[in-house]
């Protein structure tokens, strides 16, 4: 896509754990012209963003349905976000603003309407199904609102799995000509390298994202590490030390910090089962979303061992291959009555083959045929 348009990308710089990963995508991609957004250097307007934050917080109760209040209570980083595509589209004259989460669907819903501009709207998660961090008696109100003004305004629609569809069509009403379209947030082909054919009699499973900690589902996998000796687990991502501290861990729980995704991806090819472990009572999101480590697991060809979410389930059963099964009983069990061969050499490269059918350069193609 970004060889066949002139991109822009809004972001906002956070110097944490993040940033690396941030900078790297943006070494990957030297033909998008990246404008970030500094909170500490335009410290002024980030100080009075977050006043108006704060009070539209208070003011939201009585306007439940006023666009601008309930933007700016929902997210401190809206009102930034709008004064910097304001002023980005006096010096580039775009065709079309895509919202790529909540936070931006107040700006790009303004510059649309505003500039006569196209909407699109990649709706990567079902947000009123989110977690409520604050204001938690008006704040899922505010999220449907934001969902049902900035759909009605929308040319395009994408989402990045058919629960969220679903879901979405369910309680948000669109333009007559709107186009909608489940497009899957995959990787790119190229990103991952043919599986090794060697066999073992350890069996290796990963789980990775953001953060180790809580409400990921991840107990059965201590519980099952300290039953299961022949199987080294190994998780990836920023350790929250207090959590893990409640457990007493065998020597085969692995932990590596957050990788480059190269180095991910190339890390996933040497395993053989991928963990899809999710908490579906953490939020209604999880149940039906589709996360970028089930994709990544399935086109680095690994066996995928998930839970019973409605995303995942739906994946799964619309796959042409036998690509994982659903945990029913716990995931020891699944572990254990696990036929051997579907972790050899030649099962491993047959999966990965037919992950090429989803990967990014297939999925692009949606976009491709909507935007011509």
């Amino acid at each position: 896509m970004k060889t066949d348009y002139d991109c822009y990308v809004l972001y906002f710089n956070h110097n944490d754990w993040s940033f690396e990963l941030s900078e790297s995508i943006k070494v990957r991609n030297p033909e998008v012209h990246f404008f970030g957004i500094d909170r500490h250097h335009a410290l002024l307007q980030t100080i009075l963003c977050k006043v108006i934050h704060k009070i539209s917080i208070g003011l939201s109760r009585l306007f439940l349905k006023h666009f601008s209040i309930c933007a700016f209570a929902n997210n401190d980083k809206a009102l930034q976000l709008w004064f910097k595509a304001r002023m980005l589209h006096k010096k580039h004259h775009f065709k079309r603003v895509i919202a790529h989460n909540l936070g931006a669907f107040y700006p790009a819903v303004k510059l649309a309407r505003i500039k006569s501009l196209d909407l699109q709207l990649d709706i990567e998660d079902y947000y009123p199904g989110e977690a409520l961090y604050f204001n938690k008696k008006y704040e899922k109100q505010i999220r449907m609102y934001l969902m049902t003004r900035s759909f009605l305004s929308a040319d395009l629609i994408t989402y990045a799995s058919e629960g969220i569809r679903l879901e979405c069509e369910q309680h948000f009403k669109t333009k007559a000509q709107a186009k909608q379209v489940v497009v899957i947030n995959s990787f790119d082909e190229k990103d991952f390298k043919k599986p090794e054919e060697t066999i073992r009699d350890l069996t290796k499973c990963v789980w990775f994202s953001q953060h180790i900690g809580p409400h990921r589902g991840l107990e059965q996998v201590f519980e099952s590490a300290s039953r299961l000796k022949h199987v080294e687990f190994h998780l990836i991502g920023n350790l929250n030390e207090a959590y893990i501290q409640k457990f007493t861990l065998s020597s085969n729980m692995l932990f590596h910090p957050v990788m480059e995704q190269s180095e991910l991806h190339d890390f996933l090819s040497r395993m053989d089962i991928g963990l899809a472990l999710e908490d579906p009572n953490a939020d209604y999101n999880r149940n039906i979303c589709l996360t970028n480590k089930i994709l990544a697991y399935a086109q680095s060809g690994l066996y995928i061992l998930a839970s019973d979410t409605y995303g995942q389930v739906q994946f799964l059963n619309s796959l042409d291959y036998n690509a994982g099964s659903i945990i029913d009983v716990s995931l020891q069990h699944s572990i254990e009555c696990l036929d051997i061969n579907l972790l050899n050499g030649n099962s491993k490269i047959e999966r990965w083959q037919k992950a090429r059918h989803f990967s990014w350069e297939k999925e692009q193609l949606k976009l491709k045929t909507l935007l011509s």
